[in-house]
């Protein structure tokens, strides 16, 4: 395999296309393009220190890139590889280049220079596009889903306490680590767990954030570290963000993590839930005209059914007629959300009550 430095240049700046990536996942798995490899980073290094890099320093940063990069392979069947890879290519591997460099080499017992140029600590972020979901894998084994639109940031080697951030909703198996507690912020809350299966629901415009826990045990506190509950399976916590009170209640966790599976269910939920969940799910806006709607509520599982379908065996179930308008085009020249117009259909409204 040829070793192109402008490939490997635009790979790293996340500015690569589809050829590019895999020419580049060839050239990290070729054995004879090692050393071409390694005189590669040593230019970097170079830049970056005076001091000379030693060996084993180039030949772990080399697995530790090959490794990012294996990893990725799965979350690219599922969504584009353009919208989330490069995202987080662009964002994890110069992290990786530079920050995992200077940590690995100067605390192995090397004087560290007057000015280090970077922070100990390198942060990664996936962001999930709108009507998609994501797969993630962390350092630590902990693996999980991002819900459409959706971001996690977390760092790219955990040292003591595990702390990542989530905006949107997100599902997390988090790897058992006793002496390292796993936590997960949001703008309201800090979850804090040893090892366990749970949802999280914080997205930055909805006034509720939620915890539902599937197996094991998580402790609920609040930015300002005021303990809230401890969940058991099959409870969930919200919290109201305005008026800072919280509710726990007792519900079907299996509910509330269908979507990891491609699942939509819904469990007596009223129109306004049903509609933000269905426009996260569709990247659409739902839009209920008439208030009396909300007053139904709604039960159904769909597996990977379209929006029109979905909308068709609900209007069977619930005295509603909808409209899907036009897509519409910004100034960009972008398709905007689909917007769904709701209303009440009050010719069947007899005969639903």
């Amino acid at each position: 395999m040829d070793f192109d430095p402008k490939i490997v240049d635009r790979f790293f700046k996340g500015t690569y296309s589809r050829k590019d990536y895999l020419n580049i996942k060839s050239v990290f798995s070729d054995l004879e393009t090692r050393s071409k490899l390694k005189q590669y980073v040593e230019s970097h290094w170079n830049d970056f220190s005076r001091e000379e890099m030693p060996p084993e320093t180039v030949e772990h940063l080399l697995d530790k890139i090959h490794h990012k990069i294996s990893l990725e392979k799965g979350a690219s069947h599922r969504i584009s590889f353009l919208t989330v890879f490069q995202r987080v290519a662009a964002i994890l591997i110069i992290p990786l280049l530079l920050s995992f460099l200077a940590v690995f080499y100067f605390q192995s017992g090397k004087e560290s220079p007057p000015k280090p140029i970077v922070e100990n600590t390198a942060y990664a972020e996936i962001q999930c596009p709108l009507g998609v979901r994501t797969r993630f894998q962390l350092p630590d084994g902990t693996t999980g889903f991002l819900n459409s639109g959706s971001t996690l940031k977390y760092p790219v080697r955990f040292s003591g306490e595990r702390n990542v951030t989530v905006a949107g909703e997100a599902y997390f198996n988090v790897t058992h680590d006793p002496s390292n507690p796993f936590v997960v912020h949001t703008s309201h809350l800090n979850v804090k767990v040893l090892g366990t299966q749970f949802n999280v629901i914080a997205y930055e415009n909805d006034k509720n954030e939620e915890v539902i826990l599937n197996h094991g045990k998580v402790e609920i506190a609040t930015k300002n570290g005021a303990k809230l509950d401890i969940l058991q399976p099959n409870q969930k916590l919200v919290l109201d963000t305005e008026k800072r009170i919280y509710k726990t209640t007792c519900v079907e966790a299996s509910q509330y993590i269908g979507w990891i599976e491609g699942k939509l269910i819904f469990r007596d939920e009223n129109m306004q839930q049903v509609a933000e969940r269905l426009g996260r799910w569709y990247n659409a806006e739902i839009r209920i005209e008439d208030e009396e709607l909300l007053e139904h509520s709604f039960h159904a599982t769909f597996i990977d059914e379209p929006l029109e379908e979905v909308l068709k065996f609900m209007a069977l179930t619930t005295p509603y007629t909808y409209k899907i308008l036009p897509r519409a085009t910004g100034d960009d020249n972008i398709y905007q959300k689909r917007i769904v117009l709701v209303k009440l259909d009050r010719k069947r409204l007899k005969a639903f009550n």
